[in-house]
C-alpha cells in the first residue's frame, strides 16, 4: 500500500492561508441578534449603525438563520429603517425560504442561513446613525390573528455591503 505524507507545516500553512482567504471574501459588515425560543411576533429586532460613506451606492441585505422547526416555506417581514434627519422608510417584504418541494433554500446542514435582499444600491442621505428595525408579519392562512412566535428563527441579521468602484 503506497502512504502518501503531507508534512505538517504544509497542512498548517495551508490552513492559515484559507483561513483568511476565507475571511477576506468583501467589505461587508455583519450585525446579529440571537433568538432563543423563537420569534415573537411583537418583538422587533433593532439595528443601529453608522454609514461609512455618504451618497455612495451601497447594498442591504437582511439575513435569517433557521433550524428545520420553522414550519413555513417562506417569511413576510416589516422594515422600519429610520434616519439621522427623521425620514422614516416602512417596507413590507416577502421572501421564499424553501423550494415548492420542501428542500430549505438556504445554506447550512443544521441551520440554515438565507441572504436576503433588502435595498440595492441604496445611498444613505445623512451622516449620523441609521436605525433598522424588523419584525416578522406571519399568519396562518385564512385567518387574521397573527402567530404568536415563529419557532426556528434562530438569529436575525442585516449586512452592509459597499458597492465597489469597477476598476
Amino acid at each position: 500500500m503506497n502512504q502518501f505524507l503531507i508534512p505538517r507545516k504544509t497542512v498548517a500553512g495551508l490552513i492559515v492561508i484559507l483561513s483568511v482567504w476565507g475571511c477576506s471574501g468583501g467589505n461587508e459588515r455583519l450585525y446579529f441578534s440571537s433568538l432563543s425560543d423563537g420569534w415573537a411576533q411583537h418583538e422587533e429586532i433593532e439595528f443601529l449603525f453608522s454609514p461609512e460613506k455618504i451618497n455612495h451606492p451601497t447594498n442591504l441585505y437582511i439575513y435569517l438563520r433557521n433550524d428545520n422547526d420553522y414550519p413555513f416555506s417562506n417569511i413576510h417581514l416589516i422594515t422600519t429603517l429610520k434616519t439621522p434627519i427623521g425620514e422614516t422608510l416602512i417596507d413590507t417584504l416577502s421572501y421564499s425560504m424553501a423550494t415548492p418541494d420542501g428542500e430549505w433554500i438556504g445554506q447550512g446542514y443544521w441551520i440554515h442561513e438565507n441572504k436576503l435582499w433588502y435595498k440595492e444600491a441604496y445611498r444613505f442621505s445623512a451622516v449620523g446613525e441609521y436605525r433598522l428595525g424588523i419584525r416578522p408579519a406571519m399568519r396562518h392562512n385564512e385567518q387574521a390573528k397573527s402567530i404568536e412566535v415563529l419557532k426556528g428563527i434562530t438569529e436575525v441579521g442585516i449586512g452592509i455591503e459597499e458597492i465597489q468602484a469597477e476598476q
